[in-house]
């Protein structure tokens, strides 16, 4: 097997084979029985497949346990999972074929549509954990975060030296460019992936204009620091898309986690209710 072998395409597609043939299996048991009363989830091709599908939705859920256990042996975590993305599409239709497509303003539709909630978030996970690798390595090639906020850190120092002997309008400038930038910030803020009110970048436009004003030693003088923060603005780019990836993936487990538990908790009560009113 390959290193870099998707999980798309793990063992030869295993799991979309496996589930192909659960799903494949499921609609010639459907199509080929016609029970008394039509499809439902009394029936003992319901209850099969009621089984099946919450046997599948409890073992995907194994998977956020297991994938962050380091003790775990067994498949890789790329076969993992490619199952659990795999058999996780599948329960779309599977749990439908169960209930005979019978929805209603019950507990039993409303397992359904969370589990379908979590599906959904789950393929924005997927499509999110694929591609935010890729752009991080292109945002900040070979460096590592702590290197970028080091650069930062080192062009405040530099520019603050240099100002202590420039123009009192560039000086506050660079004050505002170090003391006024800020990285983070809440939620909203690391989603944007920019700073509306940056003082870097209000210090680069304050010393821009400023700078046709000055005397032409003094603009000389000027013209390196204007350099520095034009290097950190671009820096600040770069931590800040860092910062806007990072939350993207803290905010889908903030969706998917609490959904999955929902789903099972759901899953729990529809389970309770089919047999205790049977």
């Amino acid at each position: 097997m390959s290193l870099h072998e998707s999980f798309w395409t793990y063992a030869g597609y295993r799991w979309l084979k496996v589930t192909a043939a659960i799903l494949v299996a499921a609609l010639v048991a459907y199509i080929g029985t016609a029970p008394v009363g039509g499809h439902n989830g009394g029936t003992w091709l319901g209850y099969t497949l009621g089984t099946v599908g919450a046997a599948l939705i409890l073992w995907l859920t194994w998977f956020g346990v297991r994938k962050r256990s380091y003790y775990s042996a067994g498949a890789p975590l790329r076969g993992w999972l490619s199952a659990h993305v795999y058999l996780g599409l599948g329960l779309i239709l599977l749990v439908p074929l169960h209930s005979g497509f019978q929805f209603g303003w019950n507990v039993h539709t409303l397992a359904y549509v969370l589990m379908s909630l979590v599906i959904l978030s789950g393929i924005f996970g997927v499509s999110v954990y694929t591609s935010l690798p890729r752009q991080m390595t292109e945002n900040r090639p070979g460096e590592k975060l702590d290197a970028l906020l080091q650069r930062i850190a080192q062009i405040d120092a530099i520019t603050q030296n240099v100002a202590a002997e420039l123009p009192d309008t560039v000086a506050a400038a660079v004050d505002v460019s170090v003391n006024e930038t800020h990285i983070g910030g809440g939620i909203l803020r690391q989603l944007s992936g920019r700073d509306p009110r940056c003082g870097t970048r209000r210090a680069v436009e304050s010393i821009a204009s400023e700078l046709p004003s000055l005397a032409p030693d003094e603009r000389e003088r000027v013209q390196p620091v204007l350099e520095e923060l034009g290097v950190k603005r671009t820096l600040l780019r770069r931590v800040r898309r860092d910062a806007q990836m990072k939350a993207m993936l803290d905010l889908w487990l903030v969706v998917h986690v609490p959904l999955a538990i929902a789903t099972v908790a759901a899953l729990a009560t529809h389970v309770f209710v089919v047999f205790y009113y049977r």
